[in-house]
């Protein structure tokens, strides 16, 4: 699952990567939640980005009961799930950010927060999906979204079972494309295969919904996979991944989920 992410670079840098422009101020977030508004870019409208609430509503959902929000969409059941079944043909959207965070169990079998990113690829974008929902009185209208996952990938799979969709820069347009085929979609919806995919160990402190600090994207032990190429010690060089040198004293003990 995806429950938790990060999108810390700056407006500039965002913008240019994604080839749009903001819509709204946008500020630097380390722990997004769900009920968070966050900035997407949606199908039909690829050169704005536009900031949405985590946690999708359905647009034929009687009442704006957060106990009905869906976080996650999961790819093998998209396509004839009654929430995200409209949402896959006619409203989707890509999800910006950094990294995001996933819980792994420690041999003692605790809980460890680890922060997984992409070598090289200082940001990225998730496939989501959004809809709008609006009150009987058409006086409330809110726009929610949701981040499709899938199962891991080859380097993640010995550690969780699943992972967000992450659609690369060459294929965003096709995919925010509304005259795209369901089948051209349904088939971008697999794992993100990659030697740069990487992860490390972070503090405690991203356990708190409501920590913000830039800090909770610092390591405090080694990445799983070794990375050789040279990378200076200048804080957020990757917005804070994998800057901190290695230290076998503090490798972590992973349990590996088969």
């Amino acid at each position: 699952m995806c429950v938790c992410y990060a999108l810390a670079s700056g407006t500039e840098a965002v913008e240019k990567e994604f080839q749009a422009v903001f819509q709204h101020q946008h500020y630097r977030c380390y722990n997004a939640r769900v009920g968070n508004y966050m900035p997407v870019i949606k199908s039909g409208h690829q050169e704005e980005i536009v900031s949405f609430r985590w946690g999708l509503l359905p647009y034929w959902s009687k009442t704006q009961d957060m106990r009905y929000r869906h976080i996650n969409a999961n790819a093998g059941d998209i396509v004839k799930h009654p929430v995200y079944r409209v949402p896959l043909r006619q409203r989707r959207c890509l999800v910006l950010a950094n990294c995001y965070y996933e819980w792994i169990f420690d041999e003692g079998g605790r809980k460890v927060p680890f922060l997984i990113y992409f070598g090289g690829e200082r940001l990225f974008s998730m496939a989501g999906l959004w809809d709008v929902w609006t009150d009987a009185n058409r006086q409330i209208c809110i726009e929610t979204f949701s981040i499709i996952i899938t199962h891991a990938c080859r380097r993640l799979k010995p550690f969780v079972p699943r992972m967000p969709v992450i659609i690369p820069s060459g294929r965003r347009r096709k995919y925010l494309k509304l005259s795209t085929s369901l089948h051209e979609i349904t088939s971008m919806l697999r794992p993100y295969e990659s030697d740069r995919v990487n992860l490390y160990p972070v503090g405690v402190g991203v356990n708190d919904i409501h920590a913000k600090g830039k800090d909770l994207l610092l390591p405090v032990g080694n990445r799983i996979y070794k990375e050789y190429e040279y990378v200076p010690r200048v804080f957020l060089k990757l917005e804070g991944m994998g800057s901190r040198k290695e230290n076998p004293d503090h490798k972590p003990e992973i349990k590996r989920m088969l």
